[in-house]
């Protein structure tokens, strides 16, 4: 018998704490999503994976392996919920046209999902980004409206807020 090197993940990882190696942390994602058993269409059930930046959603397929679809909370435009009598159906629109709908979630998950989603998708489309803060403070200098000084210590706040 060959001693072959295990191809288990877990064998792959460096002990120690995370980052020890260089390697960053795993990314660990904040809700997990299953379907029902009862709502496969395919031997494997579709999940949506919730993490800090982005939804990703899993369908597996009969004859390929599972796709994933990865979207960001930017191009969220709406999460829509379905409340039935047992089971609800969680449904993402998104601006790019990647829209997924999850039937069979039990109500009590899929409503704390929803709460999830709002409040992710809300804190990623508050935030402004970097580029637009930059130039907008740029047109206020340029108009008189804003000293060097008060541009230095404005792109310096902005700067610190962003990391």
């Amino acid at each position: 018998m060959l001693n072959r090197p295990s191809r288990r993940a877990s064998d792959r990882r460096p002990s120690g704490p995370p980052g020890a190696e260089g390697g960053a942390p795993p990314d660990e994602p904040l809700l997990v999503l299953r379907q029902s058993r009862w709502f496969a269409r395919a031997p494997k059930r579709e999940s949506i994976l919730v993490y800090a930046d982005r939804i990703e959603h899993l369908r597996p397929g009969l004859v390929a392996r599972t796709r994933m679809v990865t979207v960001r909370y930017e191009q969220v435009a709406q999460v829509r919920l379905d409340r039935r009598l047992i089971w609800s159906a969680l449904a993402v629109g998104t601006t790019g046209g990647a829209d997924f709908v999850i039937d069979g979630l039990r109500r009590a998950e899929a409503d704390a999902a929803k709460r999830q989603l709002d409040r992710l998708i809300a804190d990623a489309q508050a935030r402004v980004s970097v580029t637009d803060s930059l130039e907008r403070l740029g047109n206020l200098r340029e108009k008189g409206l804003l000293t060097e000084f008060e541009f230095l210590a404005a792109k310096g706040a902005v700067f610190r807020n962003a990391a």
